[in-house]
Parts: C-alpha cells; structure tokens; sequence
C-alpha cells in the first residue's frame, strides 16, 4: 500500500513453496498472468514513441498467416485495445489439454490462430483476447530483432530498476518465485501443473514482485517511462489499452479516479490500482488463487483506511467463513451453519458466486454445486442466480456429483 507515492504498508504471508515449506518475502516474485498486459502495452507504446512501430500497423503487415480481409483490417490499436476481434485462447480446442502445451510451438500457434473465426470485425466491438496479446509480443519481436523478453527488460525493466521483473517461456519457474496453488478436495492445497507459457507470452506470461510493480507504477505519472501522448492513449476512459480507466465509489459521497488492472492464472491471482488523483496505489499479489470479487472487496477495504472512511466488519461474512472452511475441509459443515441461520451471517449474493466459481474451477464440483443451490434459494427473485445454478448443473465437473440428481432435477 502507498499513499502519495511512498510506500506505508508491505507485508507477505503464507507460503511460497509449501513441500519445502518457505515462507513468501516482501521481495517474492508471482506470475502476473494478465496483470501483464498493461506491461506490454507501455512497451508497444515505447517502440512506437522509438519509431519502431505504428498503430496503425496491421496484422498482414508482421504475419504472412494473416494475408487476408481480417488480417488486412486489424491494426496494432485493435489488438491493445481488445477491439480486434480475435477470441480468447479459452475456445480453443485442447487448450487445456498437457499434450497441447508440450507440442505446440510458437509458429504453430501462430498458424492455429489465424484459422480462428474472428469474432467481430476490427474495431466494431470489444473482446478480451490473449491472444491479441500474445500478437503483440510477436510484433514487439519482427520490429526490433530482439526477442519479447530482451525488448521487455530494455524498455521497462532495465530503466525502471525492476531486477525481480520478467517473461517465462517454456514450462519453466524461476527458482526465487512462489509456486501457485489452488485448493485440493478434502482441505489444503494442490500444486499447480505447469503450463507452457511461450503460448501465453506477452499476454500472462510476465512475473513480477510488489516493489518492481510500485516502480511502475510511479513511472507513470511523469515522463519516465512514456511521453503524455503515449499516456492519454494509455489511459483513454473510452478505449484504453488493458487499463480500467474509471471510479470507484468510496461512500455515496465520495468517489476516486482510478486506474485497475488485474490477472488470474493457475492459481496465482494479482490486482494493482493506482488512485490517481492522489497517487496512491495498492498491489496485491496471491498464489492461492483468489477471485476477482475478493481483491476488489479487499482492495476497496484498504483504500477506505487511506481516505479515513469507515470499512466494514467481515468477522461474520459468510464467504470468508467459506473459504477458511475449504482450506481446513469442513465446507459442508459451514455450508450447513450458513444455511440454518443459528448464526447472524453477513451475505452477498456476488461474493458467494464468486466464491462458488471458484470451486467449479478448482475441481470441487459438489462444493461449487451446493454453493450454487443455497444461493439460487436465498435469492429466488435473481435471474444471476438462477443461471448460475443451471450453467453449474451443466458443468462437466458435476455431472457425477452426489447431490446432482436432487439438486438439478428441476434445472
């Protein structure tokens, strides 16, 4: 946490590798999955202040795979922008399959995507795509001969002092950064199974520490880093490149201008918001795969201490009752004091879906399966809650869950 730019709070907690059980460091480095993105983009931006780039530069320009009408239209602005219309590598077909990450290389990648069916054209619609990212660091490769991870340190990391700062490829994990986990059935935590993250590159594929992110942070709100005409594009509110350009609401009467991004991979999970009109910031950075409603609730609970605003007591919220009772295997049993109501619980319906995709995500199908029930039963009038449950109810994770023939009967 910074307030006016000098950093008044840091600490670390939890475990970095849990089988030689090594505490995580204030200086501990996590991969930042697509917190990486507004990295890339102030990297595009740098190469194009250098001359080396143009946004209005094409696909078809840097790829003879993307010879063609779509390949023709898409410009370096539509890919920053997510306005390109590729889709996002999730659709992919074995995307999440091992032999897929094992056997594809970069040019085949490259090839598969442009066989892709778009899924707007250029600069029509936004579409969130790693994709369109992973292009990018491609891009960054033909204009300047240099490798992505040899352009990322010469322009970002190098002249911002980020040493803790960089790209993976392959499969591999550097030896000084944390491990990612995500919850194991039965209470705990699993390791996560590499990935190979040359097909995530420019996109996901950075790492990175609080401080190497506090540092560019700072960069940008002077001119170290990228001139002003660089930055309005950056930050554009109508169409910037990776960032949320907006407000956040502290109270009914007071709201921050901020500048947020954040990324979720495999159990590593990152959020970094910079209030700007005050040059505060909060970083935070997990490997236990925490939701995007939780960084945003505790990053909203932090902020509140830097303006003096009260914050909310969470000692009964429901949620985080929940999660403690993953990790330490008695979710059924907080499951069933949650529902009985013997206790006053704090309950929010988004929170408690955040929490129960989390569970979809982690393999805990009848966990995510009951979570999805009780909170379509506590909120009948919510139409969210009822497709959650229906689109839970489909999910290939709970198609053999015990409580899948009386819960889904109706679904």
């Amino acid at each position: 946490m910074a307030k006016s730019g000098e950093i008044i709070f840091e600490q670390a907690y939890g475990l970095a590798d849990r089988a030689e059980n090594s505490a995580i460091k204030s200086d501990s480095a996590f991969q930042l999955a697509s917190l990486s993105k507004p990295i890339t983009s102030a990297l595009i931006l740098k190469l194009v202040e250098g001359g080396k780039l143009t946004l209005d530069a094409t696909l078809a320009h840097y790829f003879p795979e993307f010879n063609n009408d779509f390949g023709k239209q898409v410009k370096i602005h539509h890919l920053l922008s997510h306005t390109s219309g590729l889709p996002n590598h999730f659709i992919i077909d074995g995307w999440f399959s091992h032999d897929f990450h094992k056997n594809t290389t970069e040019q085949s990648f490259i090839q598969l995507i442009s066989t892709l069916t778009p899924k707007s054209s250029a600069g029509s619609e936004y579409h969130y795509s790693n994709l369109g990212y992973f292009l990018l660091g491609k891009i960054s490769e033909k204009a300047t001969g240099q490798s992505f991870a040899a352009n990322l340190k010469k322009y970002i990391t190098a002249p911002l002092n980020m040493a803790a700062s960089g790209v993976l490829a392959g499969f591999e994990v550097p030896l000084n950064n944390v491990k990612g986990y995500q919850w194991q059935h039965g209470g705990g935590y699993r390791e996560q199974s590499a990935k190979n993250m040359t097909l995530f590159g420019a996109g996901a594929g950075m790492y990175s520490n609080v401080r190497d992110l506090h540092r560019f942070d700072l960069a940008l709100y002077d001119n170290t880093l990228l001139s002003d005409s660089s930055k309005k594009r950056l930050f554009n509110p109508e169409n910037p490149y990776s960032w949320r350009v907006g407000k956040m609401p502290l109270t009914d009467d007071l709201e921050v201008n901020v500048h947020a991004y954040d990324g979720k991979f495999d159990g590593f999970s990152a959020m970094m918001t910079r209030f700007i009109d005050d040059q505060h910031s909060i970083i935070l950075l997990s490997n236990t795969g925490m939701s995007y409603f939780l960084k945003a609730q505790l990053t909203l609970d932090i902020v509140k201490i830097l303006y003096s605003q009260d914050t909310e007591n969470r000692e009964n919220n429901a949620t985080l009752k929940l999660i403690n009772a993953v990790v330490n295997g008695s979710f059924d049993a907080m499951l069933s004091k949650i529902t009985s109501g013997e206790v006053n619980f704090s309950l929010n319906e988004q929170s408690l879906s955040a929490l129960a995709f989390e569970l979809l995500w982690s393999n805990e199908g009848e966990n995510a399966l009951q979570l999805f029930s009780f909170i379509a039963a506590k909120y009948p009038s919510s139409a969210s809650a009822k497709a959650n449950l229906l689109q839970a109810c489909n999910h290939r994770l709970t198609k053999n869950a015990k409580s899948n023939a009386v819960i889904c009967h109706q679904q």
